[in-house]
This record gives C-alpha cells, structure tokens and sequence, in this order.
C-alpha cells in the first residue's frame, strides 16, 4: 500500500474542521483499520468493537473543530479512541473468552487440500487467536496494530505514544508470548496422545 502523503492528510483535516463532510470520512476510512485494531487491543475483544467503533466516530465529528494542529491528527485520533475504548472496558462485566472460527480472521484465500489440513489450520488458528487474547493489553495493543494495519513502526509508535525502540521490543515480546503458549499447547497435545 502506498504511504500516506502528510500534507494531504493536513488538509484533509483542516478542510473537515471547517465542516467538509467528505473530507472526514476520507480521514476515517484511511485510519479505520488500524484504528480498529487499536480498539480491539484495548477492549481484548470484539464484544463491544461495533458499538467503540461507532462512538469514536460521533466523538470525531463532534470535536474535529478542536483539533489545533493538523498533522496530530492521529496522534489525537489515537488518543480519542483509547479513551472511548478504556471507558467500555471498565464498564462492562467480564465475560469467558469466544471463537469464532466463522469469522474474517479465520478466513483463507485459495482452496484447502484436505479437510484434515483445514481442521488443523483452524485449530492453529483458534490456538493463536487464545494467545492474543490473553496477552496483557500493552502487548496485545501493539500486536493488532502491527498485524491488523499497514502503519509504520514509527507511527505505531505514535499511536501509542510511546518511543519506537519500547513499541518494537513490546511487539517481540508479545510474538514471543504467543509463540510459546501456542507451541507449548501444541507439545502439551503431542505428549497427551
């Protein structure tokens, strides 16, 4: 995917302070993947993303004209988001942990060999989507953003608000997590057999 022209997201976001509809849902629908991500890193899962998703963008509309500087827009983006979706997290009840192996995560391009191949596939898939769930949020947060977005590191730095060098050895560490548990279930199944 090409890289983002700075100028033109400035005037983009200058052009929706002074009420350019267009102009904003252009600004969403670039950052609305990673975004999302971002979301779904803080809240651990997509119970509530719809409904984060959709107050984060009457929040945009609502306080664009606020924004001072231009090129902060998504560091301001992020910000915003983080909040709607902390604030949903510490309101709701906890609730167990679901797969669903129906959902775009779990879909493939390109035909399957076998069904056996396909069932293992979707194991795996299971396994690894269980590690990231269970992630601590300051690994899980970056992981979606690296995964599930085509940003930079040094943006996703900016996302986060942290330097590169700590979002960089967040996201080994998260890997790492993940690596271990769903290999060390793997070993765990081998040796039950």
């Amino acid at each position: 995917m090409k890289a983002k022209d700075p100028q033109n997201e400035s005037a983009l976001v200058c052009a929706a302070r002074d009420g350019d509809k267009d102009a904003l849902q252009t600004l969403l629908t670039r950052h609305w993947s990673w975004l999302k991500a971002l979301v779904y890193g803080v809240l651990g899962d997509a119970r509530d993303l719809d409904d984060v998703m959709q107050e984060v963008c009457l929040r945009v509309i609502a306080r664009i004209h606020t924004l001072r500087e231009p090129e902060c827009f998504r560091s301001w983006l992020a910000v915003l988001a983080r909040r709607e979706a902390l604030k949903r997290r510490q309101r709701r009840t906890p609730r167990p942990v679901e797969i669903d192996p129906e959902s775009e995560a779990f879909q493939m391009a390109g035909p399957v060999e076998s069904p056996l191949e396909e069932l293992e596939r979707e194991e795996l898939y299971g396994r690894i989507l269980e590690a990231v769930e269970t992630l601590p949020q300051i690994y899980r947060e970056v992981f979606l953003l690296a995964h599930g977005s085509d940003l930079t590191y040094a943006q996703m730095a900016e996302v986060l608000d942290v330097p590169v060098t700590t979002m960089q050895i967040r996201l080994v560490r998260a890997r790492r997590m993940i690596q271990k548990q769903v290999i060390g279930n793997t070993e765990h199944k081998v040796h039950r057999r």
